[in-house]
């Protein structure tokens, strides 16, 4: 049975000048990633702006991914699709290919009550053999009730993890982790923004980007020693990046990227349009936290 314990960055996508995608830069952040600490890697997810990928895209990224992690650490992959059918074939295609887990977004383009969205994610582990995530990416709101995913693990033995990004989840995380006695295991998502939280709620993971894994990494293991009081005094050192990073989507995957690009892991930090313009002082800003964020990696890998 998959367990994931750690930090399980989501690999961001890397265009070219025609805004096709780079392979080989996909390669080498995997290898940055998994050398930085990484539990296991996800693709391709909100930070891989997997919205304005094309479904021949999103299925070669799950190749790459599979391919060049080669078994080093468990591959998650983000299956999402816009019903039913599709969702399960994209990812019978991902567990053929050899991905570990399945990431699947509830649906939202289309509201559906709670008896919906439970039958939704039973067909697709009834589907499939490899263990299942439900992604409850809710966020500006609540979520899908724990309720939801204490049904869902007692019908399904695949169904092993919640990925919450809601506000306020703590109480949610407790709830899902005690009344599944374990079978769920939470990761927090949306940029791990909640970390202490979720550590201190019963979480196992934290699902962010690459560019800044050392970080993560070091705050996940300090906690897990035992030095709660470093680990809070680290983190609250990534609070402005993660602050200004979340004001919007794209702002966050594109900070993401501008990080990688200084780090050389990306040739550039081009991000596929549309996407959204920041004047003079909003560059000027993210260019200072963009350079304070690289020394606290540093400082967290020497």
């Amino acid at each position: 049975m998959l367990r994931l314990n750690g930090v399980t960055p989501v690999m961001a996508t890397c265009f070219r000048e025609d805004e096709s995608i780079d392979d080989e830069v996909m390669r080498k952040q995997i290898d940055f990633a998994i050398q930085g600490g990484a539990a296991a890697v996800c693709g391709p997810g909100f930070g891989a702006e997997f919205y304005k990928l094309s479904d021949a895209e999103r299925y070669h990224f799950v190749d790459v991914l599979v391919d060049h992690t080669k078994k080093r650490v468990p591959v998650i992959a983000a299956t999402s699709s816009g019903s039913t059918l599709s969702t399960i074939e994209f990812s019978r295609y991902a567990e053929k290919a050899g991905a570990d887990c399945l990431m699947v977004t509830a649906p939202r383009t289309a509201p559906l009550p709670a008896p919906e969205i439970i039958q939704y994610y039973s067909r697709l582990c009834d589907a499939v053999n490899i263990p299942v995530m439900l992604q409850d990416a809710d966020f500006t709101g609540a979520g899908l009730p724990a309720p939801v995913f204490v049904e869902l693990a007692k019908k399904h033995p695949n169904f092993l993890f919640a990925k919450l990004e809601v506000t306020l989840p703590g109480k949610k995380c407790h709830d899902i982790v005690e009344q599944t006695k374990g079978q769920v295991q939470v990761i927090y998502g949306l940029g791990g923004i909640a970390l202490m939280d979720g550590m201190a709620h019963g979480a196992s993971a934290c699902m962010s980007g690459a560019a800044c894994i050392e970080v993560y990494s070091k705050v996940y293991k300090l906690y897990g020693q035992g030095k709660k009081a470093e680990a809070k005094a680290l983190f609250h050192r990534l609070i402005p990046y993660l602050a200004f990073a979340l004001q919007h989507l794209e702002v966050a995957v594109h900070i993401e990227k501008r990080v990688m690009h200084k780090r050389g892991i990306f040739p550039n930090s081009r991000m596929r349009q549309p996407s959204v313009t920041l004047d003079a002082i909003y560059q000027e800003q993210m260019d200072g936290l963009v350079d304070e964020v690289i020394a606290l990696c540093k400082e967290c890998s020497s």
